[in-house]
């Protein structure tokens, strides 16, 4: 990519980067390194060399100044907390606005770039090509594409070469293949529109074999529009040589009996084990406020969230993947209530077409190449949900990748905001998400609370992949329930809310107003 370059030396990864090392650095990050080579702009300074235009560049634009009147100090190391200010400002961060200060610069950094730096013993040259490497994959503040994409985008560098620099830094461990969990509440979508049948031969043309393992569980639904599945049964299937082979068709507890759910994946485990397991969870949600599924045999019920974190929990199973195929799940307490059961979650926060994900590009990418990286494969999801479900069903849609590790750090940024009004008079203010399916109190994170920056930096790196379909606004990546309109289950809320395991604090800061 050109971004990191070594000297006579080498890369010299162990000496600590020098100030001018640095800059050149974070202009390369801006996209402005060429911009700045072109430049005629003067400095003050008597000691700069090499790096002179530069530096007159960084200094005509006020993003840096000399260690005194007449020095720059180009060959002068720098420390962590100033690379960290040096990057945050190109991520859209300002000290003048508030956002962060020298002496915080590093521990908001790790905020932001969802990295946990106030532990670094030392910093080097390594250091900083690690720290730039994330901030390629992170979104500048209140942007939607990450800085990466948008360099791309504006040909400082090529996609192609974007993404080969994400193969190296991405996948921590080599993998081969994977197990897909697939637990198909098929509700009226299958009986009366016959979706989950229309999935199945997405999936069929994925053409899965050696590398990807397939396993679905089916339930809730009265009528099956296709030739492998009971009406009204509970069944377990496996993909095998392009067709689907029925395991077991006799069980007798409900599609959203939480029990079904655990019972699935730790039989799952043990006839597919991998190395890489992803759960789809198809199809229906409500949010936070009314959970997941539509089991038809048993009046609609859902399972609430805290049910499905406790039954995803005692499978034994961690997920490399959880995913929605269902709308109004890409919410903050879902994340926060499968923190620990998964790396990454896959949800929309609003309502999506109920033609819902597309099968077969991401299947087939895992069949031809089992090594490729968890994150390229969720990219796969959420372009090719953009692309075909928001397509056929001519509407707007949104959907984004979040990476579950961040989420307790957006739990405490929330725990501990100041905010000039309550949170139920913000969101009378904000547009209520997933009207369309009811009124559920959910609204987006950011639009309610972006008032405070480390809020939307955590936001940010948790949900830091987002897709959505051209014009549609104020959809940032991850929602929150608010009460507001339904005040009458405030109280029942609050006791979800508590068995996810969000604090008394979380709680009454969320219920503020009512």
């Amino acid at each position: 990519m050109g971004l990191f370059s070594g000297t006579e030396h080498g890369y010299e990864l162990s000496r600590v980067p020098t100030r001018a090392e640095s800059l050149v650095m974070m202009l390369r990050l801006w996209g402005k390194e060429e911009e700045a080579l072109k430049s005629t702009y003067k400095n003050p300074f008597t000691d700069t060399g090499w790096e002179g235009r530069y530096v007159s560049y960084a200094y005509t634009k006020g993003v840096v100044n000399g260690i005194d009147e007449y020095r720059f100090g180009g060959n002068r190391p720098i420390s962590l907390n100033q690379y960290c200010s040096m990057v945050l400002r190109v991520l859209g961060y300002s000290e003048t606005k508030g956002d962060f200060t020298y002496g915080s610069a590093v521990s908001f950094a790790s905020i932001v770039l969802g990295i946990d730096l106030t532990k670094e013993r030392e910093f080097n040259r390594g250091t900083l090509a690690k720290i730039s490497s994330y901030v390629l994959n992170t979104r500048p503040k209140n942007q939607l594409a990450t800085l990466g994409q948008t360099l791309s985008a504006t040909d400082v560098f090529t996609t192609q070469a974007l993404n080969e620099a994400r193969t190296l830094w991405e996948q921590d461990k080599k993998l081969n293949g994977a197990t897909i969990l697939i637990y198909a509440v098929g509700s009226d979508l299958e009986s009366q529109q016959g979706r989950l049948t229309d999935d199945l031969e997405e999936i069929l043309r994925g053409q899965p074999n050696q590398n990807t393992k397939i396993l679905m569980q089916t339930g809730g639904t009265l009528k099956y529009q296709n030739k492998y599945m009971a009406d009204g049964a509970s069944e377990r299937f496996e993909v095998s040589h392009g067709q689907l082979q029925k395991h077991e068709s006799h069980i007798q507890t409900a599609a959203s009996d939480p029990r079904t759910l655990r019972d699935f994946l730790v039989w799952g485990k043990a006839v597919a084990p991998s190395e890489r397991y992803i759960l789809i969870l198809w199809d229906h949600g409500y949010g936070t406020m009314g959970g997941f599924g539509a089991d038809e045999l048993n009046e609609r019920k859902t399972m609430k969230v805290s049910e499905l974190s406790k039954a995803i929990g005692s499978s034994d199973l961690y997920f490399d993947l959880i995913v929605f195929d269902a709308c109004l799940m890409g919410t903050v307490e879902t994340a926060y209530a499968l923190r620990d059961q998964g790396k990454y979650l896959i949800a929309s926060e609003d309502s999506t077409p109920a033609a819902g994900l597309y099968y077969t590009t991401w299947i087939g990418a895992l069949e031809r190449n089992p090594q490729i990286s968890t994150e390229r494969i969720g990219r796969l999801i959420l372009d090719s949900f953009t692309l075909h479900s928001g397509m056929e069903a001519k509407m707007q849609t949104t959907m984004s990748i979040m990476k579950l590790s961040q989420a307790e750090s957006l739990v405490k940024a929330i725990e501990k905001a100041k905010f000039d009004r309550s949170l139920t008079d913000l969101a009378n203010r904000s547009e209520l998400l997933g009207k369309n399916d009811g009124i559920f109190d959910q609204y987006d994170l950011i639009e309610i609370m972006g008032q405070s920056s480390e809020i939307t930096a955590a936001a940010q790196a948790l949900a830091f992949e987002v897709r959505n379909s051209a014009g549609y606004k104020n959809r940032n990546g991850v929602a929150v329930y608010v009460p507001n309109r339904k005040i009458a289950q405030t109280h029942e809320m609050k006791e979800e809310l508590k068995a996810i395991g969000l604090s008394s604090k979380y709680i009454e800061t969320i219920c503020s107003g009512n």
